[in-house]
């Protein structure tokens, strides 16, 4: 029996033991890298990690490695990370990046000799060594650049290879086609080796290109800030935008681009999750022991001994970043770098679409979008999603709620236009009028139980209009918080309310957040249920509102929700039939209020809603509303056809704008936080204190 014990004690110890020792596959390019990795594999032996090293012939074969999961990570440049992100699901993202000379982006240079004479506009003609094709300071920027300044030289229907062995007398270009043989002249690989897009090739990266101006096989090299080794720095110069020449460490004043730095890729989606925290502790753990400061024999950030450099790492990174969860390939590489990968791989480019590409969220939105002739309609899962497709040029505008501003800003979109919504005064409406401040709202808690106030709340059912959105969530939350009643750390997961429905919220890991939402109806498919769209039939004001008639003991909303969906103004079976005077708003000193008293019981005053968009793209966005609202909005010289503050012909309210809009007004601020206010933004830095949305981290994440 003893014996039996002792059997089952270790089976469950190396049962264990194998769980806590994920297998790591790390992909490497070359022999000496493997070599490296495998030194490293040497020094962790005595962590709980599986740690393996493979072989592959270039960067481009590891993606593809971890997208089949033959392996699990690799550390690659801003092109290799875009590629990545394109492969089919499951894409590749970046979990970590190289922090060089204090931030996680480098300068993209042009460094020449010193005894040489030529400027930036007598490069035609001359020898080129390039870190490798496709790779971000060796091709992408320096290429991109040629391209803008020589457009008229170039015809799209051509390869950009064609272009590049045109202007350039020869060139090293690893991994480039041999079809385009000039492109290889200079590399000085031998055999199968010969221009490979690996460290087999003596020019390949930043070391090896450098190497080929060195040499006097070329006359440029196109690298990064670091390249230049400090003994050597006088016997260079960079070669600037602007027709100067200057020192190689002026490289902040003489560069092309800043680039994202290198970052360790995995695969992306929830069931990697787990995967790629193992690689994160991993590579934590890594850099504390074999870092710069360490005082062992392997250095993590170091290759001189393996005759190469930049192997697995950059030389020149002193730690790397771990980047928010919510952080893609996109979002890392940022709109400016995308964008001119978009160029130079000729995909369709934003800026030249002729008409203005609204995001829309949910079904119904989509069907009221398509009766708008003067816009293209593209779909949206939520906010987030809009935000994200406006970011990168899959969209151009969305009208957004002050919460959902907040984070559009922190990704650097600009408010153009905001919902005026007070029936009272429609002097801002006027065509001619001078806007001079923001548009607001009230927001409020509505209740059906007059005895209900701020002090019996505990253990009721709530309804938001969506997690993130202003009144239905940051002001009702962010008060509960100020007044101690919950903590900024404890807002998912509170006890405060004993049931809700806060669409957008997270069902898996919040599940009481989600209870009270029923998605479209069909109890058989819970696909849309607490969805941030209108396919959840509880989603936004009136959704709230109606959560509230059906299941909730209050709502979150604005102080025009009800009076929208009663007193006759209901048109659906819902609220066709409500009272305004069955409803009650509570105030912030304990009592409760008629709904129409909401000027003095509120909870807050709150920025309207605000249409959102690209800045290059804001006076186009602005002119569209202006003459679009003449002929469509209330008093329009062609409602008939299509209203744009009305969504009663679609069997939904809110959509594309909030119904109760009046008018949009061109706001008087250039930026999200001018629009929103310091008081709001304080509020939101508040709420967020403790754990902040996906994509609000990845924006505000101190990149390029």
């Amino acid at each position: 029996m003893m014996t039996l014990l002792h059997a089952v004690i270790l089976s469950g110890i190396i049962s264990l033991s194998f769980a806590a020792n994920p297998l790591i596959r790390w992909c490497t390019v070359s022999e000496q890298e493997h070599t490296k990795c495998t030194d490293l594999k040497k020094g962790m032996q005595f962590e709980n990690f599986d740690f393996r090293c493979i072989v592959k012939e270039n960067p481009e074969s590891c993606l593809t490695a971890i997208k089949e999961r033959k392996a699990d990570a690799t550390t690659v440049d801003g092109g290799d990370i875009y590629k990545g992100g394109l492969l089919p699901d499951p894409r590749l993202k970046p979990i970590a990046a190289e922090n060089i000379t204090g931030e996680s982006c480098y300068y993209a240079v042009a460094v020449v000799k010193e005894s040489s004479n030529f400027m930036f506009d007598g490069l035609k003609g001359k020898r080129s060594c390039h870190t490798g094709i496709g790779k971000s300071a060796g091709w992408n920027i320096p290429i991109g650049t040629l391209l803008e300044q020589h457009s008229t030289s170039w015809n799209r229907a051509d390869p950009i290879e064609k272009f590049v062995a045109q202007f350039f007398s020869s060139s090293c270009v690893p991994g480039a086609s041999k079809q385009f043989a000039k492109l290889c002249q200079l590399c000085k690989g031998k055999g199968s080796n010969h221009c490979q897009r690996s460290h087999n090739e003596p020019y390949y990266d930043y070391s090896g290109a450098f190497q080929c101006l060195k040499d006097d096989a070329g006359e440029v090299a196109f690298v990064k800030h670091t390249t230049v080794p400090a003994a050597e720095k006088q016997n260079y110069r960079l070669l600037c935008l602007d027709g100067t020449r200057q020192p190689i460490d002026n490289y902040k004043e003489c560069h092309w681009a800043r680039v994202p730095a290198h970052a360790v890729v995995v695969r992306s989606g929830a069931v990697e999750d787990e995967k790629n925290e193992a690689i994160w502790r991993f590579l934590s753990i890594a850099q504390q022991r074999f870092g710069p400061q360490s005082g062992k024999q392997f250095k993590l950030f170091s290759s001189t001994k393996y005759g190469r450099n930049d192997l697995m790492f950059k030389d020149s990174t002193e730690e790397l970043i771990h980047l928010p969860k919510g952080t893609d390939y996109l979002l890392y590489l940022g709109t400016e770098y995308a964008n001119a990968l978009k160029a130079i791989r000729k995909e369709s480019s934003s800026l030249s679409a002729d008409q203005i590409r609204w995001c829309t969220i949910g079904e119904a939105e989509r069907r009221k979008c398509d009766t708008w002739t003067t816009v293209n309609c593209v779909s949206g899962l939520n906010a987030e999603d809009c935000i994200k497709q406006i970011m990168f040029g899959v969209a151009d505008a969305v009208s957004l709620d002050g919460g959902q501003v907040y984070v559009g800003g922190k990704c650097g979109l600009v408010p153009v236009m905001a919902e005026y919504y007070d029936k009272t005064n429609l002097a801002p409406c006027n065509a001619n009028a001078r806007n001079t401040v923001t548009p607001s709202y009230y927001a409020v808690a509505v209740v059906k139980d007059p005895l209900l106030n701020w002090e019996k709340l505990r253990g009721k059912k709530s309804c938001h209009t969506a997690v993130g959105r202003t009144a239905g969530w940051n002001v009702p939350m962010g008060y509960l918080i100020s007044e101690k009643k919950i903590s900024p750390c404890d807002v998912y997961n509170s006890t405060y309310f004993s049931a809700s429905c806060a669409p957008g919220a997270d069902k898996a890991l919040h599940p009481k957040l989600c209870s009270l939402c029923i998605g479209n109806g069909d109890k058989l498919n819970t696909e849309n249920k607490c969805v941030a769209n209108n396919n959840e039939r509880y989603f936004s004001y009136s959704g709230a509102f109606r959560c509230l008639v059906d299941a909730g003991d209050v709502a979150f909303v604005k102080h025009t929700t009800v009076p929208e969906n009663t007193d006759g103004n209901g048109q659906l079976s819902w609220n066709r039939n409500l009272n305004s005077a069955n409803y009650y708003l509570l105030c912030k000193d304990g009592t409760t209020s008629a709904v129409s008293q909401y000027m003095n019981c509120h909870l807050a005053t709150v920025p309207a809603h605000a249409v959102m968009t690209r800045p290059n793209m804001k006076k186009k966005v602005l002119n569209l509303l202006k003459s679009e609202q003449l002929k469509h909005g209330r008093s329009g010289s062609d409602k008939v056809r299509f209203e744009m503050f009305s969504s009663a012909s679609f069997s939904g309210k809110d959509l594309l704008f909030k119904d109760s809009t009046q008018c949009l007004v061109e706001v008087p601020a250039t930026n999200y936080k001018q629009f929103l206010g310091d008081s709001y933004i304080k509020s939101m830095k508040g709420l967020h204190s403790c754990e902040s949305p996906e994509l609000l981290e990845a924006c505000d994440f101190a990149k390029c």
